[in-house]
């Protein structure tokens, strides 16, 4: 089950932009008519910019939270920082936005979250949502119907007790004294400590104004969200958003389901809150020609105009559509056989290898580095298909800080072999991903013995993979729901037709570049 999407409960505000305000005078506690609509904290609340995204719960701390304060049982203090301007939420971000969502019936699927994401809310976030609502009703009731019932001497004493309890209860609330400087020194304190910020969290928001956080985040949340980039130009901020939009459409749809039922595929797997944000800045690393995003990162400039953020965007956009997509230039690859385990599984080393693999011919548009690959890929692909579970359990045997780049030297060590008609085969495999010698060693691991989801994908891939279309061109798979040209057999230019007897579906790059 996804996250809860809690993210448009409270806004953003740039945090460097504020000044403190020296107030003798600040309200100690917090109660729930502060997060009702209208009233005048909830409008004057907002997270920092460098405050994680609010969506790193799951449905039952949420309506653990909620039945916990309806109850009277401890909840944490707030701590919060008051600026000339705005309160900020320096530290209890997910307790607050649960209780607004609760108030407002909005767990990522009502109007707040859809003016705040622009009305594209992804399946998963709504499911996500139906079962937080379930569950709190379950535990606590909708908050709508706990105040229509004060002062009714009818209800029960059980929903009586509760009224009383919600609707005089408070939560502490701490301040932040000094400058912004201190607030946010505060903040990155605060959250090394109980659960710390997770690493990929801490470099985007170390890094926040820098163009590969900008453009990771536009990207993951589809150019909707939180706009990072507000600061932009309004026409350098649209261009961002549709860049953004194109490139998660290319990545990261349909939404993957489990067990897998089809071939359609997101290349770039799910759109987890960290894991998409963290393989999105190794792609933009690997463009660079860098093997890690800390070591770019740490020699960039802030980027406020957004020429860069654009320049970046641009450059993943080109890649996303050199794999997947109907564009003349796209390959095509099928993301069963190059991004998926044989458990079905997405596998980020696998996807990254692969772009390492390509980034260089993609950045300096090396068209012929694709027709060597092109001549041989038929053969290739039937490899990686045969060996998969080799393969992905030599991987579990590699370091994984490592395995990124093996994977891009076994994609680089088969091309050469089956450029030189050498045989390719389980001792060459390993020898490629670095284990040579070490075929007795590899730890093979054991399905379960129930058909778990994992083992329904394995089934459905190994025998769909099979039969999957294939290219008449080069011989690859096809990956007919995204990446698909209708070529002529007979070229209209000697006289074909467009007949369907003188058809056939190819990879786009086959039909525009191979064939001509």
């Amino acid at each position: 089950m996804a996250n809860v999407a809690l993210d448009a409960m409270i806004k953003r505000a740039d945090f460097a932009q504020q000044t403190e305000d020296q107030t003798i005078e600040l309200f100690d506690k917090l109660d729930i008519s502060k997060v009702e609509m209208g009233a005048p904290i909830l409008e004057m609340l907002r997270k920092p910019d460098f405050q994680r995204e609010t969506n790193h719960w799951k449905p039952d701390q949420v309506a653990e939270l909620i039945y916990s304060f309806v109850h009277g049982q401890l909840i944490p203090s707030l701590i919060l920082w008051k600026s000339d301007s705005h309160v900020f939420v320096i530290d209890g971000a997910h307790r607050l936005s649960a209780l607004k969502a609760w108030v407002h019936n909005d767990y990522g699927d009502g109007t707040l979250s859809h003016a705040f994401y622009s009305g594209e809310i992804p399946d998963a976030q709504k499911r996500s949502a139906k079962v937080t609502r379930r569950k709190v009703e379950d535990r606590v009731g909708r908050f709508t119907d706990l105040k229509s019932s004060i002062g009714n001497n009818d209800v029960h004493h059980t929903i009586q007790k509760l009224v009383t309890t919600t609707f005089t209860r408070t939560i502490p609330v701490q301040w932040i004294q000094g400058s912004q400087e201190v607030a946010e020194v505060s903040f990155f304190k605060i959250n090394s400590q109980g659960t710390p910020l997770d690493k990929t969290e801490e470099l985007l928001l170390r890094n926040r104004k820098k163009s590969f956080p900008i453009a990771a985040r536009a990207i993951v949340r589809a150019g909707t969200g939180n706009r990072y980039w507000s600061k932009f130009d309004p026409e350098k901020q649209e261009q961002v958003e549709k860049l953004a939009g194109e490139i998660f459409a290319l990545l990261f749809q349909p939404e993957l389901t489990s067990p897998i039922k089809t071939l359609d595929l997101p290349i770039g797997g799910t759109v987890s809150p960290v894991d998409a944000l963290k393989m999105m800045l190794d792609v933009f690393s690997t463009l660079e020609g860098s093997e890690t995003s800390e070591k770019v990162l740490k020699s960039m400039m802030d980027d406020p105009s957004g020429d860069d953020t654009i320049r970046v965007l641009k450059l993943a956009q080109k890649l996303a559509k050199r794999i997947s997509g109907n564009q003349p230039a796209s390959m095509g690859l099928h993301p069963a056989v190059y991004f998926y385990n044989e458990r079905g599984r997405h596998s980020r080393f696998l996807f990254l290898g692969v772009v390492r693999f390509f980034a260089k011919a993609v950045v300096n548009g090396d068209t012929h580095f694709f027709k060597r690959f092109i001549a041989v890929r038929k053969k290739l692909e039937s490899h990686l298909i045969e060996k998969k579970v080799l393969i992905n359990q030599a991987l579990a045997n590699v370091n994984s800080g490592q395995r990124i780049d093996r994977v891009h030297n076994l994609m680089s060590g088969l091309l050469k072999d089956l450029e030189d008609n050498a045989e390719v085969n389980a001792e060459r495999t390993l020898f490629h991903l670095g284990l040579k010698g070490k075929v007795a060693e590899i730890e093979y691991l054991e399905y379960p013995k129930s058909f778990s989801s994992d083992t329904k994908s394995a089934i459905f891939l190994e025998a769909t993979l099979k039969n999957a279309l294939e290219c008449p061109i080069c011989g690859g798979k096809v990956d007919a729901s995204k990446s698909v040209s209708y070529d002529h057999i007979i070229p209209k230019k000697i006289g074909g037709d467009g007949a369907k007897q003188n058809a056939q579906m190819t990879h786009p790059f086959c039909n525009t570049t191979v064939k001509n």
